[in-house]
Order: structure tokens, then sequence, then C-alpha cells
């Protein structure tokens, strides 16, 4: 009998469907060789239909390959039995899943191998197992989208299942939670990671006593977390024994709680604090709480009175220490008397004690029908009352007394109460007015009486709008009454709604507030002109700086609203100072005023003028769009400055410079300052003249300031040093005589001439401070340069006018002294020395009664006149350096010169020629008549010891010759 034979004969006898296959040596799937009748049943195949076909049609497509796959190993590994799972298909191309259990065993003739599967119908497991499955994954999703941590353990402690919320709380690292790690294990993490407070107990004993608490049933823990959190940790234990673990943040709990009974405990603090018996009893009269006071008002030793104790036993108590005067009634009936009151709702009691005190007991029922009382002490407001209720008769009967008008009217209209004076200035009957009569009655009453001026000769009409009108009536009124009479009257309503109507005699008062009024108004004009002085030029009339600034603020946010430029036009006077100084100031005070009615000549309406300075003025001028006119303004003005005026027949001559800003070349803000920067700009180019803003000035202006900066410097630091220039005589060669001019030792510059700093020095107004460090240095230095010598050469120094009428006197004599020689001061012609008055030239007597020379600088290129020298009678007179530059070249320069020193010869004036560059100049001069020459012929400006060392050659030279 073959294998097949056998292998039919022995599965024909199971139940279950088998199928029989062979797998020849080399092929890749085993075909079917015999199946028996319960294959048939399930699988609904004959023989016939799968005999020599692959294994592969019992089984779906999808999964055949993953079967393969799976029993692959199995078969691998020679295992001639095993199971395994597949979903197999039927005939009828159904599919069901089956439990297969495969045989294998080599057939040595061909090497090939034969195979036997039993099937077993598993489908209605496997979708139990499927739905069991989903149902898990259903139940694990939920409990992971749960927010509150939660875990299962089983009953050997170890964890079955959680949600990531409870790793989450449990470990930094949540998978580090697994399933089988103990409780402990657990809670090793979350202490080590520091997501729990170590317990106090170490964690031995906190272990050991957790575990106690679940096997002793305990099923809630409350835990405390680091930073102020916590958790209360649920458990309960399942039908089958497992622990189930829920964890719920009760934080924001906690923290409600804490702050409950913080309320609670300053509840009670603010109870006891409260100075009356404060005591709450419940529906059944237990004293529930109370404060200090009441204990101490019901026992001599308050720690008796407890909560707990009834009412009842409390009263008995204070009674018993004499806190209660026993009841004339009896303790019991006292007793349930007031018991009987706080049932029925009684709401206040007054109670009078012995010794004339007073208690209100003041009783409330709570929503829980606990009987809040209160006891205050109201022994003063009772004492109190009384001296109300006498003072209100005292009262009564000032108002009775009182001469001014009082009554009170029913709300109705009826006259309840007045005072004598109320019916008297009705009428002369004050019987008339009496308690009871309607206000109509009573204003009939005074009609007749001609009280009110207003209502004579229509008392019908007037009473009817009265009347009509006494609900709307001002609370305050003043009312008009016979004989120029004025009363004020006062209107309030009771809390009943009773009228009450006071009148006070205001009269008189009204008469000095009439004069007040007038005085106010008086007041008011002088603050109109106390104003417009504040803002105006007393002088002049025009505006002051202040006055500038507010309307400069006007400007500027008219600009900001409609748009259009703003120009500042800045004005200063020229030898303004030489008029006051000469001509003294009430010609200063003439000229101004002239120049401001110039500038109301020329300015418009709308423009703003202010006298900001002695000399100075500002026009503001807004132009809806940028125009010349600014600048024409200004060229005008200069040029009308020019004309003089006279002053008590005498001519005032001046000048003006005038600087201009405008938007939009200079900021808003910088206006004022840009047209000062301008002004500066303007005498910088030789006064008389138009300065414009632009940005370079703000850099010259910064260069100006370091400039000043630093000659104020070298002031202190005295770095400013004579130079001397030698003077010739013009017949014998010899040196006779030393200019001393100023030079600054600059420490990083050099040596600075006087064309890099003197204008800035004198705008400093410190020229007058160089000109006596030169002179002190000056005198110094020569002195000891000739001390000894035979032969001094005169000293000369340039000098302003101020040095000459406001030097220091003193300090002049006593470094004059000090020189053995000559010493000169040099007035620049520019001076206008025709126009120096007394003071000047008595000024010069006096340099002259130190021995001082007095010389005219610069000759010829300024305005003194033969008159003017008659008046200061100089000692020399230097020819301007300009006029002597020509004469080799042109016989008219020459003819100029000559005459000049002519003038000196006929005035008796000894001639000094500068600007003798060379020896052709030296001899025409000498033949033209000149005393002196200087000049870079002859020497340039030398330093002290160069200036010996020069003298000394020129001696050398005179003694070889």
């Amino acid at each position: 009998m073959s294998l097949e034979n056998i292998l039919q004969n022995f599965l024909s006898l199971t139940q279950d469907a088998v199928a029989a296959g062979y797998r020849a040596k080399g092929d890749d799937t085993a075909r079917l060789v015999y199946v028996n009748q319960g294959f048939v049943d399930v699988f609904g195949y004959t023989l016939e239909d799968v005999v020599n076909h692959p294994a592969s049609i019992l089984h779906d497509h999808d999964d055949w390959r993953d079967f393969v796959e799976k029993i692959a190993p199995q078969i691998a590994a020679g295992l001639p039995r095993f199971q395994s799972e597949a979903r197999n298909r039927r005939a009828d191309g159904s599919k069901f899943w089956a439990s297969i259990s495969l045989m294998y065993a080599d057939y040595d003739e061909d090497g090939g191998r034969y195979s036997a599967a039993v099937y077993r119908d598993i489908s209605e497991l496997v979708q139990q197992r499927t739905n069991a499955e989903a149902a898990q994954t259903r139940l694990l999703d939920a409990i992971n989208a749960y927010p509150d941590p939660f875990a299962i353990y089983q009953t050997d402690g170890t964890l079955s299942i959680c949600n990531s919320a409870y790793a989450a709380v449990s470990s930094k690292d949540p998978q580090k939670i697994r399933p089988g790690m103990t409780y402990r294990e657990i809670v090793s993490i979350t202490l080590d990671d520091g997501l729990q407070l170590e317990p106090p107990e170490g964690r031995k004993a906190y272990f050991e006593r957790t575990e106690n608490e679940a096997r002793a049933g305990i099923d809630v823990v409350d835990l405390e977390l680091p930073g102020d959190r916590h958790h209360r940790v649920m458990r309960n234990v399942s039908e089958s024994g497992n622990i189930i673990v829920q964890r719920v943040d009760i934080t924001e709990l906690v923290r409600q709680r804490r702050a409950a009974e913080e309320a609670q405990n300053r509840l009670l603090s603010a109870i006891n604090a409260y100075p009356d018996p404060f005591v709450i009893y419940d529906r059944d009269m237990r004293l529930v709480t109370c404060n200090t006071a009441y204990r101490e008002s019901m026992s001599t030793n308050p720690e008796a009175i407890r909560p707990g104790m009834h009412v009842g036993e409390v009263l008995n108590h204070a009674m018993d220490c004499g806190l209660i005067p026993e009841p004339p009634e009896g303790r019991e009936a006292y007793v349930n008397g007031i018991i009987e009151d706080a049932l029925k709702g009684k709401r206040a009691v007054d109670i009078e004690f012995a010794g004339d005190t007073h208690n209100r007991v003041l009783r409330s029922i709570t929503e829980n029908e606990d009987y809040v009382s209160i006891s205050v002490d109201i022994t003063e407001l009772v004492r109190q009352r009384h001296t109300a209720e006498a003072a209100q008769k005292r009262l009564m009967s000032a108002i009775n007394a009182n001469p001014a008008p009082f009554c009170i009217y029913e709300p109705n209209g009826t006259l309840v109460a007045h005072n004598r004076a109320y019916a008297l200035d009705f009428c002369k009957d004050p019987s008339r007015i009496r308690a009871g009569m309607k206000l109509d009655e009573v204003m009939r009453v005074a009609l007749e009486n001609r009280v009110f001026p207003d209502a004579i000769g229509r008392e019908e009409e007037w009473l009817a709008n009265m009347m009509a009108n006494k609900r709307t009536v001002a609370p305050v009124e003043d009312i008009r009454l016979s004989g120029d009479r004025i009363h004020r009257t006062f209107r309030s309503h009771s809390d009943d709604g009773d009228l009450i109507i006071m009148r006070i005699d205001m009269t008189e008062q009204m008469r000095q507030r009439k004069a007040l009024e007038e005085h106010a108004e008086q007041l008011e004009r002088a603050n109109d002109e106390i104003t417009y002085k504040a803002f105006h030029d007393e002088l002049t009339g025009l505006g002051n700086r202040r006055y500038l600034i507010d309307e400069f603020e006007k400007f500027r946010q008219k600009r900001e609203a409609d748009g259009g430029e703003l120009a500042v036009l800045h004005i200063d006077l020229d030898r303004f100072k030489q008029i006051n100084d000469t001509m003294g100031h009430a010609a200063g005070d003439h000229v101004l005023k002239e120049v401001a009615e110039r500038i109301r000549g020329r300015v418009r309406p709308d423009d703003v003028v202010a006298r900001i300075g002695g000399d100075e003025f500002v026009i503001l001028i807004w132009q809806p769009e940028l125009t010349e006119r600014p600048l024409a303004l200004a060229a005008t003005l200069v040029n009308d400055m020019f004309r003089p005026c006279s002053f008590q027949d005498r001519e005032c001559r001046f000048g003006a410079s005038a600087g201009l800003a405008c938007t939009p070349l200079a900021e808003v803000e910088d206006l004022l300052t840009s047209s000062d920067i301008a002004l500066y700009k303007a005498k910088r180019g030789g006064r008389g003249q138009v300065g414009v803003f632009d940005a370079q000035d703000v850099e010259e202006m910064l260069r100006t300031k370091a400039m000043a900066d630093d000659i104020l410097r070298g002031i202190e630091s005295s770095e400013f040093v004579p130079y001397y220039q030698p003077q010739i005589d013009a017949s014998s060669g010899q040196v006779v005589g030393i200019e001393a001019l100023a030079r600054w030792e600059h420490p990083d510059k050099g040596i600075v001439p006087p064309s890099e700093f003197l204008s800035v020095a004198a705008d400093l107004n410190v020229v007058s401070d160089i000109d006596s460090l030169i002179f002190e240095k000056a005198i110094a230095e020569c002195s000891e340069l000739f001390s000894g010598s035979d032969i001094i050469p005169s000293l000369s120094f340039n000098v302003s006018a101020n040095r000459v009428i406001e030097g220091a006197y003193e300090n002049i004599a006593r470094h004059v002294s000090q020189y053995p020689g000559e010493i000169a001061f040099e007035l620049l012609e520019t001076i206008f020395l025709e126009e120096q008055d007394d003071v000047f030239l008595f000024q010069l007597d006096r340099l002259r009664d130190l021995g001082i020379s007095i010389e005219v600088d610069d000759f010829g290129s300024g305005r003194a006149s033969i008159v003017a020298l008659q008046r200061i009678a100089p000692d020399r007179l230097k020819i301007d350096g300009r006029l002597v530059m020509p004469i080799a070249e042109s016989t008219s320069a020459a003819r100029l010169v000559k005459s000049i020193i002519e003038i000196g010869n006929a005035l008796s004036i000894p001639v000094v020629a500068e600007g003798v560059e060379t020896a052709e100049h030296a001899r025409i001069l000498a033949e033209l008549g000149a005393d002196r020459l200087q000049g870079y012929h002859f020497s340039k400006p030398l330093s002290g010891s160069r200036l010996r060392d020069y003298l000394f050659g020129s001696l050398r030279q005179a003694c070889s010759n």
C-alpha cells in the first residue's frame, strides 16, 4: 500500500478538516494530494477540485505571503509539527480564520516532503479577540486622554497600566515608567527627579507607612509637591484585586482652603478685637462662638464661657458673678423671656441698669437659623439724647430771640412755626401772622403792607406767579424788600418734607459787594496794566523778551497748524555805547525810541517787534510762503539806522547790524539762536551789514566758541606776552622808542598774532584784560632790560577808550613808576576822538600827571579832525602804515603824508610813520620831516630776548661808526 493510501485511510478517521500535500524536491509550494470529508464540509472543495493544486488556493491571497513568512522559521528549524493561524478562503470565496496544526515528514525515495494540515474554524474567537483588542485600545486611548494621572497596579504591587499624565508626574522622562515596575521603584524615580518632596521620615519609613495605609484601606492621601503644588491620591480596589490609583490636582483647592482659613482667622480676630460683646447661638440656643468682650461681660472668669453652653446656663452664670442684676421676676422667667424675644425675632432691646448705664442688644437670625447678638453700650447716647432735647428747647428759644426771620411750612403750605422777626417783616402787627395760616394768606398780608416793591401795582399777578412757582423756587434767593432792603432767603426741606425758611438781611453786605466789585474792576484794570508792563518795554512801548517768547510760541503753533515759514530778524545798534558814554543816557534813550519808531514804520501789523536788550531788537515774521521780504526789510532797516537823529541840538550818529534766520534753512526751535549767530556774522563782517544764517554759520560759531574758550583759558594761564617793534629816529637812526604789541604764546599753536584772536577777544570784552597783561609784563621786562642804561627808549602801548575811562588808575600808576623811561598810550583814531566828552579828557590829564605821553595811532584812517587834535593835544601822531606804503611810487601819496606831517608841525606835534618796509620809504619820510620811523625795514616785532640782541647789535654798530 502506498504512503498516500495510508494517509487517506488515516485521515478519513477524523472529523476535523484535514488536507495532505506533497512538495517534490525543487518545488516552492506543496501541492494537495488528499482532503477528507471534514475538509469538504468546511471548505466546500471536493478532492477533485484541489488535487494537484498548490496549497495557496486554500488561503486568502492577501495573507498568503505573510503566512509563509510566519511558518518558514519553524520549517527551517526542522520541527515535525507546530501550530499557526491564517485567514483561509472557501470555494464560494468567503473567508474565515482557522487554527492550523501542521505536520511534516520527509520522503527519502525522491527527496520530497509530505505535509498534513488540520483546520479548525476560529473566526468567532478571532472576532472576539479583535473586539477585545479594540476595546483595550479604546480604553488605553481614553485613559491617556484623561487629564488626571491614572494607573492600575496588580495585586502583587506591580504596575499594570498607566496613562501619560501618570507617567509625566512620576518622572521627568515618562518613558522610564513601564508596566511591571513596583510602586517603590516608581516613587523612587519620582523622588530622584524632584517631582515629589522628600519625606521627612526617610524613604524606607515612608514606603512602609504608605503601604500600611493602603493595606488599612486608607483610600485618599494628599501629597505636597515642589512649588507649593498639591495632589490628592485616590485608591480603589477592583473585584479582581487590582489597585486603581487616580491623582487629582488640588493645588487651587488647598490654596482656597488656606485663604478661607486665613479669612476665618481674620474674622475671629476681628470679632475678638471688636470692643462690644458679640455672640452667636445656634437654633437650640447653644453657644457657637463669641468674642472676648462677651465672655468678660458674662463672667469674672472668661474661660468659663465655652462653646456648647446653653444661653440659660450663660445667663445664670452671669447672674452668679453679679454681672447681671437679679431680675425681679426671677431667673427662670427672665431667661425664658429673653429666649422668647429672640424666637419672636425682636431685633433690638434697650436695657437700663443701675448707675444710669444703658445697653442696646441687637439681634439677627442667619440663613442657617443661628442667632447673632451684639450688645452696644448706649449710655453716652442716651445721655446725649437727653442733652439734645434740652438743647432743642434752648434752640427754639434762641430762634425766637433771633432777629433774623425764620419759619417752617408744612408740605401743603401751612405755617407751622415762625419767630417774631418773620412776622414783623411782613406787617407792623406781628399778631396777624399766626401758625396754621396758608402761604398765600401770609403773602397777602405782606402785599397789603407793600413789602415787595416788584409786586406794587400787580399784586394778584405777582401772587399767582409766586404760588405757581413755589415748588421750583431756588434754595438760595436774594429778595428786594421795601426800604431798599435786600434779604437773602435760604430754603431747605426736612426729612418729613417741611419747608424751612431763614432770611438774612444782606443790605449792607450787598452794598459792600458792589463796592468790592468796583474795586475788583479797578484791580483788573491795574492788573492788565501790570501785565502789559511785564510784557512790554517801558521806554519804547515794544514787547520785551517775555513777550517775544510768548509770541514766538504762537507763531510756531500757527506754522504747525497753517503751514508757512517763519523769519527772525535780530538788530543790534552800532556805536550806541559811544552815544551813552559821550552824550549821556538821555541821548541813548532818545535814540532807542527813535529806532523803535523807525522799525514800527517799516513792519506790518501782524509782525512782532520786541526790544530784548539795551540796544537789541527782534522782529518775528510769518509769511504763507518763503519770500525775499524779511531780507529786504533787514536791508531797509540797516539803511534807516545810518540816518542820524538830533538830541538837544546835537547830532547822534549810529548804525546797525542785522542777523536774519528763516525756516526752512533753520529749525523753528533754533530760530532765535540762529538769528543771533547771523548777527554775530554781520558784525564780524564789519558791522552795518545784514548777516543771513546758513549751515556753515553753526560751524563758524563752534570754531569761535572754541577760540573764545581758549582765549579765556589763555588769560587765566597768562599766555599773552608782549612783542616789541623798535622806533627809529629819522635823523640819527638810533632806537628811540619801542611799541609793545600783543602776541599769544599758545601751548599748541605757537605764537598767535592779534589778527587771529583780537576780534573774538573784543566780542568777549576781554581786550582790556589782555592789554593789562601786556602792559604789566612789558613794564617788568623792559625795566629789567634797560636797568642802568644811559639811553632808555620810550615804551608805547595801544589802548582803547574803555581802558582810558575805566582803567584801574592806581594799578597803572604803580606799574608806570617801575619803568625808568617814557611810557606812551597810543589812542586808536577809531575812538572818535572828536566826540569824547570832558570825562575822557579828564582821564587823559590824569594819565599825563603820571608821566604818560598820549599818542594818536593810525592817523589818517579814521575820523579825527584838527579840532579833535587841538582838544586832546597829543604828544605824537602816528601815520597809518597804509598811507605810507605807496609813497615810493605815488607822488600824490607822498603829498598826503607830507600834509599830515605839516599838520603835526603846525600843532607842534612830532610825527611817527608806520609801515616803513624799504630804505626808500625811510629816505622819503626823513625828507618829508617825519620824526620817528617804524616798520619791517628796521625790524619785525621781537620777543624780549631777541629785542635785547637787537638793541645791543644796534649799539655795537653805532659805536663802530
